[in-house]
């Protein structure tokens, strides 16, 4: 299960807004001046100039890329800039692509905020991260960008639409 988790972090990844840090330094190393090249990193200075401290933007839509291949579309009915460190997300959808640009995992939450220091986004209300294979629903969603690890927190549901495929040998019981 650690591995599944570990596995949809890494999808979650996306849900960062385009906003990952890139060879940023540790937690440990972060200085006043290391804090803001954080939040530089993470939301670049182009995409910051748009979202002013206080104003709020509706049906806002960013696509992510890997080179040419659309990696992930995250949209939000609102996002607002509530100072130097936090974005609060409304209607958070996004949706994540495989290779062949074929839309794979929806991850959806009704509130969320986003810390550009830290690189969390943790959902305010429950969320619930969709594939074909399975669709999984928490309370709460706490996503570590640094980390790549993702968790969901209160009343965790699995639900496995063909779970009765897997029988005995994944451990689970056999519906037979």
């Amino acid at each position: 299960m650690r591995h599944f988790f570990r596995n949809t972090g890494r999808l979650l990844g996306t849900l960062c807004l385009c906003l990952m840090p890139l060879n940023v330094a540790s937690k440990d190393e972060l200085s006043p001046e290391g804090a803001s090249l954080v939040v530089e990193a993470a939301f670049p200075p182009e995409i910051t100039a748009m979202f002013p401290v206080g104003r709020i933007f509706k049906g806002v839509t960013i696509p992510s890329y890997t080179g040419e291949n659309l990696k992930s579309v995250m949209r939000a009915s609102s996002v607002t800039r509530i100072d130097e460190r936090y974005l609060d997300l409304t209607d958070l959808i996004v949706l994540v692509y495989d290779s062949r640009e074929k839309a794979e995992t929806t991850i959806s939450m009704e509130q969320a905020a986003y810390d550009m220091q830290t690189g969390e986004l943790r959902s305010k209300t429950p969320s619930r991260i969709e594939q074909s294979k399975f669709v999984m629903t928490g309370d709460k969603m706490i996503f570590h960008q640094q980390s790549q690890v993702s968790k969901l927190k209160g009343n965790v549901r699995v639900i496995i639409p063909d779970a009765n495929q897997f029988g005995p040998s994944m451990g689970l019981p056999s519906s037979k």
